[in-house]
């Protein structure tokens, strides 16, 4: 769990610099295809953690807290990054604001996908053993 983020981390990092003359293939592709790696790298073993830590009469509950809490962070980023990054109003008609916002947007997300990778890293060292049965 702790790779998984790191690896997301570098496909919006590559996904940030995309311009106006960018390809699919040469472009967006590389950070699409690394992002989505480190998502497969991330959400299993999240999953299975959330899983293994509730009791077994308790499994469809931890799914559904683990999907719930999913989905309200996806709405609340989607909802709160565009005001955190400065994005507001006539700025969605201005190229190069929404440009430079949708840069900041993606940098932020690098910086928070690296810092759950090592809230991963330290936090979560030394759980395996206890995980398992």
């Amino acid at each position: 769990m702790a790779f998984g983020p790191m690896i997301c981390a570098g496909g919006v990092v590559l996904l940030a610099f995309i311009g106006r003359h960018a390809s699919y293939p040469g472009h967006v592709f590389p950070g699409m295809l690394l992002f989505a790696v480190g998502l497969t790298t991330l959400v299993s073993p999240l999953t299975t953690a959330v899983l293994a830590a509730a009791p077994d009469r308790h499994a469809g509950v931890a799914s559904g807290i683990n999907n719930a809490v999913a989905r309200a962070g996806s709405l609340l980023s989607v909802a709160a990054l565009p005001a955190i990054v400065g994005l507001s109003g006539a700025d969605y008609q201005n190229p190069s604001a929404l440009t430079d916002g949708f840069r900041h947007a993606l940098l932020l997300c690098a910086a928070l996908l690296v810092g759950g990778g090592l809230v991963s890293w330290y936090g979560l060292r030394g759980t395996a053993e206890t995980l398992k049965p």
